[in-house]
């Protein structure tokens, strides 16, 4: 009767185990699918208002190449999250955008004081850039604990059979695929 009650016990334990397991999966899935939505919410908040900083950046007439920059860079990171590009890419265009937007940013504060017109966009995507920041660590957090769950070699089998796989973390790539960004060259 014990070898029966240890084995029932062993399985009790098993079970139970699995059970944890495929919750904490469900709950980090979700989780992580949140983050990816709230990053995305914010991403595109931002792209929103950089129409009307680029408007009041021109009738500031400060330094068009890096106005010019900065609709790229926008024009850039619209077309990496419309394509569905890799993580790592678009973390890059969206460090781009990031980039040419403290440029512009700086360029119009430096440049004495502006216009509401100015400074309404301007603190507005200082906002955002916060909240920007913040979700990218919230995503990359929640990625990671998925990522430790998948590659576990205890829970990684159980992670597996439910079909989840270990997701990207939303940072800019050096091996990223840009082929396609390319433009074609035509043989002369």
């Amino acid at each position: 009767m014990t070898v029966v009650a240890l084995v029932a016990f062993v399985m009790i334990i098993g079970i139970g185990w699995i059970v944890s397991v495929v919750r904490r999966t469900r709950r980090s899935a979700d989780s992580v699918a949140a983050g990816l939505n709230l990053l995305e919410i914010e991403l595109d908040r931002r792209r929103a208002v950089i129409p009307d900083l680029v408007r009041a950046a021109v009738d500031a007439d400060l330094d068009r190449a890096a106005v010019n920059q900065l609709v790229g860079a926008r024009s850039l990171s619209a077309m990496m999250r419309d394509r569905r590009a890799e993580l790592g890419a678009r973390a890059g265009a969206e460090n781009a955008l990031s980039v040419a937007l403290h440029e512009v940013l700086f360029d119009g504060r430096a440049s004495g004081p502006l216009g509401w017109d100015f400074s309404s966009p301007a603190t507005e995507l200082d906002r955002i850039e916060h909240r920007v920041a913040g979700a990218v660590r919230v995503y990359n957090t929640q990625a990671s604990s998925l990522a430790s769950l998948a590659d576990s070699p205890l829970s990684g089998p159980v992670v597996r059979l439910l079909g989840v796989r270990a997701p990207e973390v939303f940072a800019e790539t050096a091996d990223a695929d840009t082929a396609w960004l390319r433009a074609p060259q035509h043989a002369a």
